[in-house]
């Protein structure tokens, strides 16, 4: 069972006690269909598998993390955060006022989270899916 726990520093407000959140990779609810109630960038300890690119000069990289108004069972753990991949950040980045939407409680969805294949490397790669578009 890989688990990854991150710290989640809000700057504002750095003597507080630090929250821990726990979250795991999208590809735990391919298929399932979400509403996306907040996301944030995170540093945190690199894995494995992260790009030496995308590690910084203070050993820690970015981690990019949604919650979910719905809550899923994976491996007998309730979870409402997930990491997200680049592709994922792009989509929601494009939604006009995300960020202000998102803090004045109005949520991104619903979606379902599948793949598609990249038409440059023809590799798959997840995205999040809308009503009407194929594979929703």
């Amino acid at each position: 069972m890989n688990e990854t726990t991150q710290t989640q520093i809000n700057l504002g407000d750095y003597n507080k006690p630090q929250e821990q959140t726990k979250a795991v990779g999208i590809g735990k609810i391919l298929g399932k269909i979400i509403n996306i109630k907040d996301f944030r960038t995170n540093r945190g300890k690199p894995s494995p598998y992260t790009p030496k690119e995308a590690i910084g000069d203070d050993g820690l990289t970015d981690y990019n993390v949604i919650d979910t108004v719905e809550t899923f069972d994976v491996n007998n753990q309730m979870v409402s955060s997930f990491f997200v991949t680049p592709a994922i950040v792009k989509q929601i980045q494009r939604v006009p006022n995300y960020q202000s939407e998102l803090s004045a409680g109005k949520v991104f969805g619903p979606c379902k989270i599948g793949q598609k294949k990249s038409a440059k490397t023809n590799a798959n790669y997840w995205c999040l899916l809308f009503p009407g578009e194929e594979g929703y």
